[in-house]
């Protein structure tokens, strides 16, 4: 098991995935983490991993919001959350739960939380990435 946080706010590009400096707590190895990078490798092969997030988010102007899960850079549309701000610098609370299964060929799985959206956005200080190994 492994949960990630940044202890700053961070503006994100569509497309762009958030970095993490800090580990809250990581449990043995069946995921890794670089840090001050934003992804988290899945290292087990045929297994079931729980992948969740929790954050603020907002627009860098009035308008929608969007942050979700990826996997190997392809979104996984039911981790999608969208805000609507009215303007730049509000914050609003979102989150999102999924599980994964890795193939059994070794590829490394890479999970991201990444702007899905198709406008700039502000994610607030102290996001939660969290993933954890359901089964194998």
């Amino acid at each position: 098991m492994i949960e990630l946080s940044n202890s700053i706010a961070q503006t994100l590009a569509p497309g762009q995935s958030a970095v993490f400096d800090t580990v809250i707590l990581h449990i043995g190895c069946t995921e890794c983490h670089r840090n001050n990078s934003g992804s988290i490798n899945l290292n087990q092969n045929n297994a079931v991993y729980e992948v969740s997030f929790n954050g603020n988010i907002g627009g860098t102007a009035a308008g929608d919001a969007t942050i979700g899960i990826t996997l190997d850079g392809a979104p996984l549309p039911e981790t999608n959350s969208t805000v609507v701000t009215a303007a730049a610098g509000d914050l609003q609370n979102v989150s999102a739960s999924t599980f994964v299964k890795t193939c059994c060929c070794g590829n490394g799985d890479t999970v991201l939380l990444t702007n899905t959206g198709t406008t700039e956005i502000n994610l607030g200080a102290n996001p939660r990435l969290s993933v954890k190994m359901f089964r194998k």
